[in-house]
């Protein structure tokens, strides 16, 4: 029989979404599973001291581990992450939170991500690669410019998608242009800029990877 889990220190919880077996379906799918039902501003709290420090707390677990455990948190059949859309928590927490997934990119996924490009399932892929793709197709946010409350979550999601542009990561590129080809319908002209600069600057690049960002910047993504 499952638990409901309310009062889960930090450690608690990083355990909670990250240690189990890899199995198909996910843990969190299995109805004898154990449900952990934290207040928003703790779940807001948690994730954003996971993102500043996910080097060091996910060292323990294993690539497929740590994307199935991700992919609960961000996800949005399951995620917990519905914390951010929360307005009694303070605004300004929220954001932090948001801007903190830049170091899950910098120093997370661009080590351990294999330069493989997701959308075209290439073959040799790293564990952590679905994950790091599907990032903002998967967070339960999205732009809503007709808001004036939401235009600092907005800003704040598309900053970390320009910042995570510039990373020396296939993995990482390839999720941001994912997520700005997602945002395109709310920010067309801010999403397309981004892109239209990091082509520029950009030379080099795998076609397969440019194409894609011809594909975001047209708002087809998938």
């Amino acid at each position: 029989m499952n638990k409901v889990l309310t009062d889960l220190s930090f450690a608690e919880w990083i355990r909670y979404i990250f240690d189990h077996p890899v199995t198909e379906p996910a843990w969190y799918w299995d109805a004898d599973a154990n449900c952990a039902e934290l207040e928003p501003q703790h779940v807001i709290t948690h994730a954003t001291k996971l993102f500043q420090n996910s080097v060091e707390l996910l060292t323990p677990y294993t690539d497929a581990q740590t994307n199935q455990g991700l992919w609960f948190l961000v996800g949005e059949c399951t995620s917990p992450l519905y914390a951010l859309t929360e307005i009694s928590i303070p605004l300004e927490q929220r954001v932090q939170c948001i801007r903190s997934m830049s170091t899950v990119f910098e120093e997370f996924f661009a080590v351990r991500c294999t330069p493989h490009l997701s959308h075209l399932d290439e073959a040799g892929a790293g564990a952590l690669n679905p994950v790091c793709y599907m990032w903002w197709d998967i967070l339960p946010l999205v732009g809503q410019p007709e808001d004036t409350a939401r235009r600092e979550i907005d800003e704040a999601c598309l900053s970390v998608m320009e910042t995570t542009l510039q990373l020396p990561s296939v993995a990482c590129q390839e999720s941001a242009l994912h997520g700005l080809g997602h945002w395109g319908h709310s920010y067309q002209h801010q999403c397309q800029s981004i892109i239209t600069a990091f082509v520029d600057h950009h030379r080099n690049l795998r076609p397969e990877l440019k194409r894609y960002a011809s594909f975001a910047m047209q708002r087809y993504v998938n």
